[in-house]
């Protein structure tokens, strides 16, 4: 078959449009099918991140080279698409090989997203070059959009990656360390009080304990904060509130899941998720690329001699 026909524009939003219902009914699958097991046999299952992960990732991986050859096919020729396409499965294939993270679903995405982000920049540059009036504010708009897109699948398939986590018991005056996190937790002091309107034989409907504490990265004094441990009298239920450190790399969660005021001990939680920023800064870049893309429609006067390419 002749490579113009293979890889034509038709061609490639049909697949497109394929993978994307392949992706939605695995989704919908996946959340259909506890629902339908608990009516026909009474059992309650339940499908965690894994089973939605292992089987949407292939599918997540043909649309972002999908994108790719999207932005390209109406400015190259079908064979340097080809060639291009093949060239990041090649290297995907080896990133996967030689697992340079030691996390394949990160090793395999790497390549791809970096084509699609070159992609996407090179458009992005024509259309500023290339067109004018409504045109060119309709078009960066929708590259934009694209770039918030790609930073939002980079934050989502890294940070839930390679975010890592643990579960340690401190004691008052004492350091702990966290398997494999290079931060380090100290419990400085534990402060009880009933809170709310008095209930039953007690002075408040809840009572609070506020656990101080030091957190170290790397050896070497990183942040204090306080975290809560709520026990609702009333409702008889605790809840607690979590220690949150954002930064652009990463973002650290502190909570107590349990603690004992006699031995003045807490078996705290913490977690580190990076590059999950990403995944803010590409929603408020999609919302910029909306606002950029709906000025360009409603406030811009039209340009006759104006030419989309």
């Amino acid at each position: 078959m002749d490579l113009q026909n293979l890889i034509s524009r038709k061609n490639l939003i049909f697949v497109t449009v394929t993978a994307f219902g392949a992706l939605a009914a695995l989704i919908t699958i996946g959340m259909l099918t506890p629902l339908v097991v608990q009516f026909l046999s009474g059992m309650q299952i339940g499908m965690d991140a894994t089973y939605f992960n292992n089987r949407a990732a292939p599918i997540a991986g043909l649309l972002v080279i999908l994108l790719c050859a999207c932005l390209l096919v109406t400015h190259i020729s079908s064979r340097y698409i080809g060639i291009l396409l093949g060239s990041i499965v090649l290297l995907s294939v080896l990133m996967a090989v030689f697992s340079p993270t030691g996390k394949l679903l990160v090793d395999i995405s790497i390549i791809p997203m970096l084509a699609v982000f070159a992609a996407s920049l090179y458009r992005l540059v024509h259309v500023i070059r290339k067109r004018s009036g409504k045109s060119r504010f309709k078009g960066i708009g929708a590259h934009i959009i694209h770039i918030g897109i790609l930073l939002v699948i980079f934050g989502t398939i890294f940070s839930s990656a390679m975010k890592v986590e643990d579960s340690a018991v401190v004691s008052i005056g004492e350091e702990t360390s966290f398997e494999g996190i290079p931060y380090s937790v100290s419990v400085m002091g534990m402060d009880s009080s009933f809170e709310g309107t008095p209930y039953d034989n007690y002075p408040g409907s809840s009572y609070a304990t506020d656990v101080g504490l030091i957190i170290s990265k790397n050896g070497n004094e990183f942040d204090r904060g306080t975290v809560r441990y709520i026990t609702d009298i009333k409702w008889r239920q605790t809840y607690t509130s979590t220690y949150i450190n954002r930064a652009i790399m990463e973002e650290v969660f502190i909570a107590p899941k349990a603690l004992d005021e006699k031995s003045g001990e807490v078996d705290l939680y913490l977690r580190v998720v990076p590059f999950i920023s990403f995944l803010w800064a590409g929603i408020y870049i999609m919302l910029g690329g909306m606002l950029i893309l709906l000025l360009g429609s409603t406030v811009l006067p039209d340009n006759e001699n104006e030419v989309a390419t």
